[in-house]
């Protein structure tokens, strides 16, 4: 795949200019002011992103994607799908979801289907029981579990 004509912006690179990327098995080979499209074979996609932004995909390290207990409202599904179109290719879910994320089962659970979608997301748990501020979760084994963190 090359794309063309984006502005390329990393800034882990210093980088924001137009530019073009010629990507192959999901790794970027080149990036370079203009690849020449000729020489590629007839099979290779070539993008033109023109008036857009091409960069590392974005985090939002605070999403309600209501699931479980909320799913009228959002699930993993539809809030993965319109994390990915917004660019957001990592989020981490807050726990305040029925039941709340504050045992371990609860967690594996959630973190089994979240596994399934096509971006990355973390799941954080409770640091209370039911988010009362009465008795404390076991955080230890929740982060051996896979919790990122904790709300």
């Amino acid at each position: 795949m090359i794309i063309k004509n984006g502005l390329v912006v990393d800034p882990a690179l210093g980088l924001s200019e137009k530019m073009d990327l010629a990507i192959e098995n999901g790794t970027i080979l080149k990036i370079e002011k203009n690849i020449d499209t000729d020489q590629v074979s007839n099979d290779t996609e070539v993008l033109d992103a023109t008036g857009l932004v091409v960069a590392p995909g974005l985090i939002d390290t605070h999403v309600h994607f209501r699931d479980p207990g909320f799913t009228y409202k959002e699930d993993l599904h539809t809030g993965a799908l319109a994390a990915a179109k917004g660019g957001f290719t990592s989020v981490i879910c807050m726990a305040n979801t029925s039941p709340v994320i504050d045992s371990v089962p609860v967690l594996k659970e959630l973190m089994e289907r979240e596994a399934l979608e096509d971006i990355h997301i973390f799941q954080a748990a409770a640091v209370s029981y039911g988010l009362k501020g009465e008795e404390m979760t076991s955080m230890k084994e929740l982060a051996a579990a896979g919790a990122c963190g904790f709300t």
